[in-house]
């Protein structure tokens, strides 16, 4: 999952976004930060957001814009403990890279 995410992340469109972020699932979890444009990983750190999905794949179909993020929310696969603007930004921030950013 880690090297999803680096590989997803996009420093443009994290903005301003500074917050710790832990990603959870039924059987795993990841912790990062995006601060600075940039995202970094460690272990749980009291996290000011988490995000719950139904399994990783879920996680990873939402992030890429495969997964419809409104029908999930409504079947319970995608939640969070508050902070919904927070939960938008690191999604963006998590969508992949701008077409500008490619090479």
């Amino acid at each position: 999952m880690r090297n999803f995410l680096e590989n997803q992340f996009c420093s443009e469109k994290a903005g301003e976004l500074d917050a710790r972020v832990r990603m959870q699932w039924a059987d795993g979890q990841i912790c990062f930060q995006i601060r600075d444009g940039a995202i970094s990983f460690d272990k749980d750190r009291d996290p000011e957001l988490t995000i719950y999905f139904k399994d990783s794949e879920d996680a990873m179909g939402l992030i890429k814009g495969q997964t419809d993020p409104v029908n999930a929310f409504m079947r319970g696969n995608l939640r969070a403990n508050g902070h919904l603007i927070w939960v938008f930004q690191t999604m963006a921030a998590l969508s992949g890279k701008t077409d500008a950013a490619i090479p």
